[in-house]
Parts: structure tokens; sequence; C-alpha cells
């Protein structure tokens, strides 16, 4: 048992780590009011963990749903113990799964009314907030819900007859009908519904915190720490083994005893035994029903492959996305989806894999794929879950509003290219018309041969710089000077600076040289300079920073502005496509330039505050330095996004 917030004895250096759960999950996790007398499997997992790599932990009692939110938001480094779902990995990264969670029907032993999930039509059942038996019970008609905080608070309602039936943990409602002394008096039915993997879950992309929790939990199953806590907590609520004996003996005595009714008995057992079984095969149809109504019910396609790559399950999605029929099962899958690595997957068959194609000839449509391996209850490897979404209207909707993105900025950029056109203009034509006078004029001739062409190039740089912008064409490395990538994106708003009274600061040595394609870093500039001009925009006193400094290997390049800045919620979903906080515009600027800073093996970052201002960081290679890391940094967030 742990006590308040709990922390390890460190040295300086050592990680603290944020850790969430929830409050009232027992035997899993659990805390009193006041946040102390913390225990549980769960807890002592992490503690376990935590041991080996030096970490301390500062633990955070909440709700359920709190719990949740406070990982979403940053507030916390991990939440120990979460059911993974479609839904939460979109958000979250999930460590391996140390647990097989599983929701269970409680009912009083005297109700004979309720055995199946849809004999709960017209009844109260108690379930916890925002938990997955909200989700099963959105399919049966007329249910009423007793929504709690808390399984435990769920079980109370049912333990008060507050409800008719119970939809949550097995084993928090084993343990709890033990702490009140009254497991005899309900019962579970309708066998385990739904089992889900439950693991760690941290935010998206921390990587590095993902891999040592699970090093940490194949060195628990390793060293036998895993065994131990696990039967520690629940050898002593499984109710099996006990029951087993328990009737066993009572059977000896019996047979021994009264023989011949210890005939009579058995055979008495025998016909229970097959009404059990029929009821039973109801059940077990029941829940395979509703489990193929909740499969043809998903927006995406859905096909089970055994070892041998033929198809075993297609969902009524599938059939419709692959233009087929049932007579599908049992053929290869190459014969229908030849865009899978299939080959790649008999090679590897543990891997996932995940991607994109397109197929159609007159009417290309995209395509998004998910292949991972399943096993059996002896973790052998049986075959395959595919997963495929047609994502065809979103890529053309998205781009094209990434093209109407461009050309707004492309609008705004074309009114500051013109002024500057112009005094190159100017010049050229006051030669030209002084040629017929001056034309034997040596000197003339001189200057002429001499302003004529460097006003060219000048007026070549503008439409190159303007080029480069607009084109579209694969990412090309090369070594650049920071400093004349800065200079190019400036004089393209030297005009709005001067309208808007900007004053612009340049901190950045000349023989700085990072590792870029040119064209793609400027874009990112540009939208970085135009988004800080317009946070500016009603500020008496508006100052513009840009600085380049080296550090360790690579060069930060910052674009500070002294605007309204953002609150923290802004913040946090600044990066989101189609989020934003402008009046004009779609949201897509910032999503394009971190798409950007991806595709060079890194990310823009920065911070901002209400009423101060805003940075953003571009932390981009020397030129002196390898790009080999960068490129595998580069794939690991490509994996991850």
């Amino acid at each position: 048992m742990l006590s308040g917030m709990l922390s390890m004895p460190v040295e300086a250096e050592e990680r603290v780590l944020r850790v969430a759960f929830d409050r009232a999950l027992p035997p899993f996790s659990s805390a009193d009011e006041n946040g102390h007398h913390i225990e549980g499997f769960n807890i002592d997992l992490i503690q376990a963990i935590a041991t080996q790599h030096d970490w301390r932990l500062e633990y955070v009692p909440l709700d359920w749903e709190d719990a949740v939110n406070a990982l979403q938001t940053g507030a916390v480094d991990v939440v120990v113990g979460m059911k993974y779902t479609s839904r939460y990995d979109e958000i979250f990264d999930f460590s391996e799964a140390f647990f097989t969670m599983s929701e269970v029907l409680l009912v009083p032993r005297e109700d004979e009314s309720i055995y199946t999930l849809n004999q709960l039509s017209e009844k109260v059942v108690a379930i916890q907030r925002s938990h997955s038996s909200m989700e099963l019970l959105e399919s049966v008609r007329r249910v009423k819900m007793n929504v709690s905080f808390s399984q435990k608070e769920a079980l109370e309602n049912l333990l008060r007859g507050r409800a008719d039936a119970f939809i949550g943990n097995r084993w928090t409602a084993e343990y709890v009908l033990r702490q009140e002394n009254r497991p005899e008096e309900y019962e579970m039915r309708s066998g385990l519904i739904n089992p889900t993997d439950y693991a760690f879950a941290v935010r998206d992309g921390h990587t590095e915190l993902l891999l040592k929790l699970n090093e940490g939990l194949n060195q628990l199953y390793r060293d036998g720490t895993y065994s131990r806590l696990y039967s520690e907590y629940f050898e002593p609520y499984s109710p099996h083994l006990t029951d087993w004996w328990r009737k066993l003996v009572i059977g000896l005595l019996f047979v021994l005893a009264l023989g011949i009714i210890s005939l009579a008995l058995f055979f008495a057992w025998n016909k229970r035994l097959q009404a059990e079984v029929r009821r039973q095969t109801a059940v077990l149809a029941d829940v395979l029903a509703f489990q193929r109504k909740v499969l043809d019910h998903t927006e995406s396609a859905i096909l089970s492959l055994d070892v041998s790559g033929r198809i075993t399950l297609i969902n009524q999605v599938g059939c419709r996305l692959l233009e087929i029929g049932e007579e599908a099962l049992g053929r290869h899958i190459v014969t229908l989806l030849p865009e899978l690595p299939i080959e790649e997957a008999f090679r590897k068959p543990t891997h996932q894999y995940e991607g994109e194609f397109q197929r159609g000839e007159e009417w290309q449509r995209d395509f998004h794929y998910y292949m991972a391996p399943f096993a059996n209850a002896a973790k052998e490897h049986v075959g395959w879950i595919v997963t495929l979404a047609e994502r065809t209207d979103q890529k053309r909707m998205q781009t094209r509003l990434i093209a109407q993105e461009k050309m707004r900025a492309l609008g705004q950029l074309i009114a500051g290219i013109a002024h500057e056109m112009r005094n190159p203009l100017t010049a050229i034509k006051a030669f030209v018309e002084m040629l017929p006078k001056k034309i034997d004029d040596p000197r003339f001739r001189s200057e002429l041969l001499r302003y004529v062409p460097e006003e060219m190039e000048r007026l070549n740089r503008i439409v190159e710089d303007l080029l480069d912008y607009s084109r579209s064409r694969p990412i090309q490395l090369q070594p650049t000077r920071v400093k004349e990538i800065i200079q190019s994106v400036l004089v393209l708003f030297a005009r709005r600076f001067e309208a808007e009274r900007i004053q612009v600061k340049v901190q950045a040595e000349d023989e700085l040289f990072v590792l870029v394609d040119r064209g793609r870093i400027k874009q990112v500039l540009i939208n970085l300079v135009m988004n800080a001009m317009e946070a500016m925009a009603s500020c008496p006193d508006k100052e513009l920073t840009i600085s380049a400094e080296e550090k360790a290997g690579e060069v930060w390049v910052s674009v500070t502005d002294t605007g309204e800045g953002m609150q923290e919620e802004q913040w946090n979903r600044l990066f989101e496509p189609f989020y934003t906080t402008k009046s004009q515009g779609v949201g897509l600027g910032l999503y394009i330039s971190q798409k950007i800073m991806w595709e060079h093996g890194t990310l823009l970052t920065g911070s901002s505050t209400a009423g101060k201002g805003t940075t953003f960081t571009m932390r981009l290679a020397s030129a002196n330095e390898p790009t080999c890391g960068k490129e595998e940094k580069h794939a690991a967030l490509v994996d991850r996004g």
C-alpha cells in the first residue's frame, strides 16, 4: 500500500513521471478521498518499472474521464491502465498489453429475466461514465442507463437496488461484492463481453517513454515479478477454483454417504447441465450476432485472414468497398487486394503494416489499410486482421483546401513583389530613355553595362523567390546559407513592413549553413512571417525578430512577434488541420508547415503567452552534420503520425 503522492528517493538527474489512474477501480487502482492509500495491481506494476529506470513517480488519482482528459492535455505523462480502442488509439500511444480486460453482465441471482444484453430492454443498467459499456448498450432498445463516475459507484447503485443490472469490469465487481460480503446474492451472466487489451497509455508521439515502459514490462515477465503480482491481486478473487473444490467435496460426501442418492443427483445434474448448455449456446449465439452487427456497422472494411492469406471473414462494408459478396470467403487476399504487402507479411508475420494505395481505371479511389497479426490463446500466430477505409473525398478536399491556402498566401506576396520589381524596372527604363542621346558616351556605356545586368539579376531573384514558393516537387536537400533564406523572405514583405510600421530584426551569422530544401523552408518561413504580421495587426508596438543560432549540431531558426499571443488550449490545437483562430483562412498554414518539417526529420515547436507574443522555432540540420539520424527520426515521426 502506498500513501499520498508517492515519491521514490532519487538523484537530481532522475526523471519525474506524472502518473494518472482511476481512483476507484479496485483491485487495479484505488485511492481514498484525500488521495492517500494508493494501491492496486496497476500501481505496483508502474512502481516496479520505475525502480528499473530510476524514475520518481508523482501519482495523480482522478475519476476516469478526468484522467483521460489530463493525458490528452499533457497534464500527466502516463495513464496506468487504459482499454485499447480505435478512438483512443487516434490520440494516444499504447504500451504492450499487460492484461486482457473484459466486461460482465451482473444481475441479482434471483432475477430470471436477464441473461443476455438483448434482455436489458426497459431495464435500468448501472454503468460508468465514458466507459465502453455505454457503446455496448447503444444497440439495445429502450434501455435506461444509471451513469456514475466510477465502476465502484455504479456497483453501489446495483447493491442499493437503484438498477436492475450492472455492466462493467468483472474483477472490480468481484472485489466489491466480497468487500460487501454479498458474493452469493449476485450472478455474472452472458459470459465475458468485449475482451480488450489493457495497457499503459501515453501521449501520441512519446516514443521514448513508450519504449521504456515496454522494456520494463518485458523485464517483469522475465524475472517473475508480473506473475507474483498477478497471483497476489487476482487469484484470491477468481471464484472458479474454490467453487470447483467445494462442489467436488460435496459430491464425494454425497457419494460416500448416500450412494443411490448421489446417482440420482448425477442424473438430475446431467439434465440441468444439458439445459445450461442450451442456454449458453443461445447466449453465445446472441454474442456472436451482436459482434457481427458491430462489425457490419463500422465505417471501415474488416477482413480476417488465415496463415496462408485466405479470407475467413469479411464485413458488409468490405463487401461494398470491394464490390464482392460472401463467396469471397476462402479466396486468397492477393486476388482482391494485390496492393497489400502480403509477401512481406509472410516473411515477418509478427509485424504490423500500414499504408495507402490508389485503385480504379477511370476514377481513382484512395484507400488506407492497416494489417496486424493476431494469435490464439496459446499465443500462436493464426492469421491477420486487415482494416480498409476509403479516403477519396477526404484526400480531394484536403488537396483543394491546401491549394486555396497557398493561393491566399500568394495573393499577399504579390503586393510586396510588385513594389520590389518597380525599382529595378525604373532604373532600366531610365537607361533605355537616355540610350539614344548618350550611346557614344563611353562612361554612359560603362554604367549601362554595369547597372542594367545587376537590376535584371535582381528581377530574376524576385521571380525565383516567387516560383520557389509556388512549385511542388520532391524534396531536395542541399547546403544553404540561413541568412540568405531569411533575406529572400523579408524582401517579399518590405513594403508591407513599411506600411504597417513593423520593426524587423535579424540575428544570424553570415557563415551559418543548414541542410534543407530551400524552397520548402522558405514556404514555412513565409507562413510564419505572415502569421506574425496578422497577430500584430492591432498592436501599437510591432516588432518582428528572426534569429538563428547553432545548438548541438542543429541550427535553431526562431520567429518571434509581439502580437496578441494565444491561450494554452489554442496552442495545443494549433497544428491540427482546419483549426484556425483567424476570421479568414482554412487553418492549413501551420499544418502544411509542420508536414514540411516532418519531411526534414524534425518538428516545428515554440511557445506563446497571451498578451505578450509568440515564438516559433525550426530545428534544422547543420550542413556540417550527418543526416542519417535525422532520416531515422523522420521515419519514426511518420510511423506515429
